[in-house]
């Protein structure tokens, strides 16, 4: 398989172009392109629905802004305050990486929950509208984790491993060339999710029940995957932060789905 090959044989490099002083960063480049894409699947879905879309328009401005805001914020002061707090000067440097997704969601929910009640839209509507270019967006952005060497597995010997240089992998692994590309089982299994909440988006009528689905799969993936990162992250009883918070994640999203008594009939009745 040629990105197998591609991926074992490559040491990427995290600077897309440079001019002098000025650079495009592969991250920053893959970041925005996931925003795109996943504001084109939420536009999809916005027609489909009959809603207007400027109003659409007016507000993805705000929730990238907020969500940047979250993902930065969780990420400094949850699983790298370690670092830090002794590195203060670099809570700006987005460029190096360091956005927290759940910190984007956390954030981002709590803006359109503002924004849905003084536009007097349907809150539930608009978390089911966005779910599935969530996940699509964050498949496509997860790829700047692997320009950047971060956020990879324990070493493997498998034939899709990555190299990581010397710099950056940990003290305990320094020896090894190879790592898990967790970055790529996150970014595939997220198109999954994507592809699995367009399509049942269509048939499930009730609302709320579309994010919360959404929620319950990108936890589970994440939950997986946490056994597989060495990233370092702040540990609580005993747990890494990720557990914890994906662990959150997926009893909110069961917690919702079973109080909604009507979902076995929909489910039922789906074409």
């Amino acid at each position: 398989m040629w990105l197998a090959e591609l991926l074992h044989s490559q040491v990427p490099d995290s600077i897309m172009i440079e001019f002098g002083i000025f650079q495009v960063h592969w991250y920053g480049l893959l970041l925005v392109t996931g925003i795109v894409v996943g504001y084109w699947l939420t536009r999809s879905s916005w027609r489909r629905q009959g809603l207007p879309l400027k109003k659409l328009d007016e507000l993805i401005i705000w929730l990238v802004v907020a969500g940047l805001l979250g993902a930065r914020l969780l990420d400094v002061f949850i699983y790298e305050w370690w670092y830090f707090q002794k590195h203060l000067t670099e809570i700006f440097y987005i460029w190096q990486g360091g956005l927290a997704w759940h910190g984007s969601l956390l954030v981002g929910v709590i803006f359109l929950w503002w924004w849905s009640g003084r536009e007097k839209f349907s809150f539930w509507q608009m978390l089911d509208t966005f779910a599935p270019g969530l996940a699509l967006g964050q498949a496509v952005g997860r790829w700047g984790n692997y320009f950047n060497q971060e956020l990879f597995g324990v070493p493997t010997s498998l034939p899709w491993g990555i190299p990581v240089a010397e710099i950056n992998r940990p003290v305990e692994f320094i020896r090894a060339n190879y790592f898990h590309p967790t970055f790529l089982y996150e970014s595939i299994g997220l198109l999954l999710i994507a592809y699995l909440l367009w399509q049942v988006g269509k048939k499930i009528k009730i609302p709320g029940q579309t994010f919360a689905w959404y929620l319950v799969l990108t936890g589970l993936l994440r939950f997986v995957l946490e056994f597989l990162r060495v990233d370092e992250q702040n540990i609580f009883l005993g747990l890494r932060a990720g557990f914890w918070i994906s662990g959150l994640t997926i009893i909110l999203g069961l917690w919702y789905i079973h109080h909604q008594p009507n979902l076995k009939k929909v489910l039922k009745t789906a074409p």
